[in-house]
């Protein structure tokens, strides 16, 4: 009867570390997951103005190929925010690649790439930023001639 009563005890107490590890394990992976679609909202944002960007590059070029106009800083600044937008694109597909399962994911795993994640935040609203700027700064300019 002891050994049954211990054994209980046991069983008990393993599953109650098991629930616990469970709704930490569960928690973390709420987390990553949130941040993951808060970043790819962004990008989702963004990403559709790439063809824009491109264009208005491309008519203050010809503006400034003919007219010897200079906006080149514009120019400069529209080039970063397309070379940006590649370079986080192919750095963020590389650490978070698609189809990864966070629930494949240790608790350690996902504690260090939900730091990751909160970097990338970062990262891609400075993007989201720097495009925004430069588009208007070309729209602005384009307007002006």
């Amino acid at each position: 009867m002891r050994s049954y009563t211990l054994f209980s005890l046991l069983s008990v107490i393993a599953f109650t570390a098991t629930i616990s590890c469970s709704d930490k394990a569960s928690e973390e992976v709420n987390k990553y997951k949130e941040l993951y679609q808060e970043i790819i909202a962004v990008h989702d944002e963004v990403m559709p103005k790439m063809g824009e960007l491109n264009k208005l590059s491309k008519t203050l070029k010809e503006e400034t190929d003919s007219v010897s106009s200079s906006h080149t800083g514009i120019l400069d600044s529209l080039k970063l925010s397309h070379t940006t937008m590649m370079d986080w694109m192919k750095d963020f597909s590389e650490k978070f690649p698609y189809g990864t399962d966070p629930l494949q994911k240790t608790t350690e795993e996902l504690q260090r790439d939900i730091e990751l994640l909160k970097t990338e935040r970062e990262e891609v609203n400075k993007m989201r930023d720097l495009i925004e700027e430069s588009m208007a700064k070309a729209q602005k300019a384009i307007s002006e001639k």
